[in-house]
């Protein structure tokens, strides 16, 4: 059956034993994944009016010598209110670069190569965290640590070496990506991969040291995968195409880290957001009956390039999965530093999102729109930082303007 249908039927027979009040939780339940749990009204009103008030940019080039970024990915901001931004060049080729907290350019951090501070090609999650700053290359497999205070290289360790590949829990599955975690340690995801459409094996997190060594046989926590659309038409095409398309509408999970390592996740096709502790052990979790918009097949096609209306419903009919009557309600999910979650709720059409700022115990604060063409980067010190692309209707690169800017956000009571 699946998930969101089953959820809805867990969460009916959950109501005989909970007050749909903002601060009731229910008595515990058979279904343990469900005891504490909140249940909001779809129509809750946010206690508060939000604003954003623009005070910096990073990444435009104000002097001579800094590098010209013609596309901006990522931005992370440290502890000294420094912004890191991952950026490529005009040669495409991806870079981390410091700025300073009045907006002037400081340093590029390491620089393209293979030896050692050196990286081919930055992931965009890089991250600070503990007084260091985490790099993974793709290109070369490997994870680079630099010191926070001078961003001056510590070491790398080779993903191919870390034990904790050879795991039973783990084994077969791919180190997708980590998450650096406050006590120094990190969270090593693994996923599987179907061979044909359908829904993979759980994601698992395992926490390891920064050497891949691993400080538990078994995962703290795991999360269900998205449905994987697979197909390959290399015998119906003069351009041979084989394709492995997530459908985060049939559901999928995201997850986040608070600054004390408590992790937060949420599904994309219900509103139910979970709160675990650093341990892996449930906390509690609260649910909006909200839903996305009305499914519209020509909108999701439009966005996939190669897929076609006949290859999406023949690979759902292959797989006996029905065609969803909406689209995933959660887009994305993050917390700020002061555990507050912020949701992007799918609103309206496919792709148009509002950020809903939950409390931690899942309670709605304010709803705000962001910016026109800008996505969240980070949250912090009650600044948002968004990165913002305009191309100008240009296909030049040299026409493109892209940029991180900085928002002080402004919460009135209504």
């Amino acid at each position: 059956m699946h998930y969101s249908l089953h959820l809805s039927l867990c969460i009916l027979s959950s109501l005989f034993f909970i007050q749909c009040s903002h601060n009731s939780t229910s008595e515990k339940t058979e279904n343990q994944e469900l005891d504490r749990l909140t249940v909001y009204p779809a129509d809750s009103e946010p206690i508060y009016d939000v604003n954003l008030l623009q005070e910096q940019t990073f990444g435009v080039v104000k002097d001579p010598g800094e590098p010209y970024l013609i596309v901006i990915t990522d931005c992370e901001v440290d502890e000294s209110n420094r912004v890191i931004v991952r950026g490529q060049d005009n040669d495409f080729k991806t870079g981390l670069h410091v700025y300073n907290p009045d907006g002037t350019y400081r340093k590029q951090i390491g620089r393209i190569g293979s030896g050692p501070g050196e990286y081919e090609f930055v992931s965009p999650n890089f991250q600070i965290n503990n007084g260091r700053l985490f790099l993974y290359d793709g290109t070369n497999a490997r994870l680079s640590i630099f010191e926070a205070d001078d961003y001056s290289f510590e070491g790398t360790t080779v993903l191919q070496d870390w034990d904790v590949r050879d795991l039973e829990a783990v084994r077969n599955m791919q180190l997708s990506d980590f998450h650096a975690r406050s006590d120094g340690n990190l969270l090593a995801i693994f996923k599987a991969f179907p061979t044909g459409s359908g829904f993979a094996a759980n994601t698992k997190f395992m926490l390891v040291d920064t050497e891949g060594n691993s400080l538990s046989t078994e995962p703290l926590i795991e999360l269900p995968s998205p449905f994987y659309l697979i197909f390959d038409n290399q015998g119906d095409s003069m351009f041979p195409i084989s394709a492995r398309i997530p459908l985060p509408f049939l559901g999928s999970s995201h997850f986040v880290l608070t600054n004390d390592d408590k992790i937060f996740t949420a599904r994309t096709d219900d509103f139910l957001i979970k709160k675990y502790d650093r341990e892996g052990a449930y906390q509690y979790a609260f649910y909006y009956p909200v839903t996305g918009p009305t499914f519209d097949i020509k909108s999701f096609i439009k966005s996939n390039t190669y897929l076609t209306q006949s290859i999406f419903k023949n690979e759902l009919v292959n797989a006996d999965i029905e065609i969803p009557e909406s689209f995933s309600v959660i887009g994305d999910i993050r917390v700020d530093d002061e555990n507050r979650i912020w949701v992007s709720v799918m609103v309206e059409s496919y792709q148009t999102y509002e950020w809903w700022i939950l409390g931690e115990s899942g309670v709605l604060l304010a709803k705000i729109f962001l910016p026109e063409n800008n996505s969240i980067c980070d949250i912090q010190d009650g600044y948002l930082y968004t990165r913002s692309f305009d191309s100008k209707g240009s296909k030049d690169p040299e026409s493109w303007e892209s940029k991180v800017v900085k928002y002080r956000i402004n919460l009135t009571e209504r």
